[in-house]
């Protein structure tokens, strides 16, 4: 029988930890983890194509010292505040796309098969005007099946997108996201790289949405099939907070693990990576974040020993 794999996502390491060698080790010896997804918030894959292939060396050789995989890349706060592919003018499109090629080039120097998060975002005056907003959107299709088809030659097999609870930056429902993931796989070229999900826990807290559509749990009974990574943070259900999970914020907050898992198996998933993304206020005592970070990740090896016992040992 398979077992669940716990990551975390290097976001936590913002600023503090930029030397792979100090995150890689607190990822291993700290937290117990073997498994990370990195964040480009750690090194700008735009970088001179010389300094990120340096960077990327001392990941893999900070990744192998310590015993640890790269799942996949991610966007990282830094570039979701660009709106990307649907930026309102051709050039920051074109800039957009310029980016996630190089992304594309640095997460093949990590040897990972796999990149995700956001495409973009409308401006709101695109979204406010129907002609504009279609426009714009058209634009950010092409864009992004360009980049589908583009991303093999990188040894990408698949870009992860991430659902968020904005709704200028696309679906905010159940539905919406499954139908917008069909179409993107309907047109995308024959040999170019899936376009899956990356489902957040603590994405369903749009103020668009309404009913089971904000219920997180309901995401994932409908979703975790499609979505090879779910990310995991705590939420008051009011914002987007990726908190870690002490017991004060557990206190607060709505995601609940043993319902997570349990939400899981019941949609049937086959094994998706349960990635820790949790952060952190840049002027945090870095004493907390390291013992906060411990905390989130005992409470989700508790609620899986939980769940493994549960069930007789293992991942159907």
């Amino acid at each position: 029988m398979k077992t669940w794999e716990l990551g975390i996502s290097t976001n936590f390491a913002i600023k503090r930890w930029p030397n792979p060698e100090d995150w890689a080790r607190i990822v291993k010896q700290e937290l117990g983890l073997s498994w990370v997804q990195f964040s480009f918030d750690q090194f700008d894959p735009r970088s001179r194509p010389d300094s990120m292939r340096a960077y990327a060396y001392r990941i893999r050789n900070a990744c192998d010292k310590y015993g640890l995989r790269i799942h996949s890349t991610f966007t990282g706060l830094s570039i979701y505040s660009h709106n990307l592919l649907m930026h309102p003018l051709p050039e920051g499109r074109a800039d957009g796309e310029d980016w996630f090629m190089h992304a594309f080039a640095m997460t093949q120097a990590l040897g990972a098969d796999a990149i995700g998060g956001p495409y973009g975002g409308l401006d709101l005056p695109s979204f406010q005007s129907e002609t504009d907003r279609d426009a714009v959107l058209k634009s950010a299709e092409e864009a992004l099946v360009r980049l589908l088809e583009a991303a093999p030659q990188f040894g990408i097999r698949t870009f992860l997108w991430e659902q968020t609870p904005i709704r200028r930056e696309g679906p905010v429902d159940i539905e919406g996201t499954i139908a917008h993931l069909k179409h993107v796989n309907a047109i995308r070229p024959s040999g170019s790289a899936s376009f899956a999900l990356c489902l957040d826990v603590g994405h369903a807290i749009s103020p668009d949405a309404s009913g089971i559509d904000k219920n997180p749990y309901r995401w994932l009974e409908k979703l975790a099939p499609l979505a090879p990574v779910i990310h995991l943070q705590q939420t008051d259900g009011r914002y987007d907070r990726h908190w870690p999970f002490t017991q004060a914020n557990n206190a607060a907050g709505i995601i609940d693990g043993d319902r997570v898992l349990a939400s899981i198996r019941k949609s049937g998933a086959n094994q998706p990576l349960l990635c820790i993304e949790v952060g952190f206020a840049f002027e945090e005592d870095d004493g907390v974040v390291l013992r906060d970070l411990q905390e989130t990740v005992a409470y989700w090896q508790q609620a899986l020993a939980r769940d493994e016992k549960a069930q007789g040992g293992g991942y159907p």
